[in-house]
């Protein structure tokens, strides 16, 4: 580990583990490093390398929306909120079975993941994620608003604008 990063990869780490998003494993067969990203704001992103594990998981096949048509979509209306979910994928938690497989290696010991990590093929970033939260706001897709992810947006008159971001916020919570 590069000594300039070494405080800061256990930070996160110990953050991790206080939040109950990873926990330690005394014996695994799956095994992923990490790898430390720097940020331009001179902080870091600490991140595992699943592309082993990725690579022997079945892709699921439920539909991203396509960018242009979600920004086509909400284009012209009266009023518009963004709303971002910032992180909310570790909500969904592992199947006990899955965690193994998403154990990694680090100075500290070896973890595994007990939330959907950003990196696994079948997280948030692609389909898993997508998958629930249009099942959770289906019924207002495409009425008033459109999902991307953990992104969302709502749209449409300006006297019904808070009565729609009221019922998105409700349904999210």
């Amino acid at each position: 580990m590069n000594p300039n990063y070494a405080a800061k990869v256990k930070d996160e780490i110990d953050k991790l583990l206080r939040v109950g998003f990873i926990q330690p494993v005394k014996w695994a067969t799956w095994l992923s490093p990490i790898v430390v990203v720097p940020k331009k704001n001179g902080k870091i992103r600490v991140c595992v390398d699943y592309r082993k594990l990725n690579a022997a998981t079945v892709m699921d096949g439920f539909p991203l929306p396509v960018t242009d048509s979600v920004l086509d979509t909400v284009a012209g209306h009266e009023c518009q909120s963004f709303l971002d979910r910032f992180n909310d994928y570790n909500q969904i938690r592992m199947h006990p079975d899955d965690q193994e497989k998403t154990t990694f290696v680090t100075e500290w010991g070896v973890f595994m993941a007990e939330v959907m990590m950003f990196g696994l093929k079948m997280a948030p970033t692609l389909a898993t994620f997508q998958r629930i939260i249009t099942d959770i706001l289906n019924e207002y897709i495409p009425a008033f608003m459109q999902v991307f992810l953990d992104d969302f947006e709502v749209y449409g008159q300006r006297l019904k604008h808070m009565t729609q971001l009221r019922l998105c916020l409700d349904r999210c919570r």
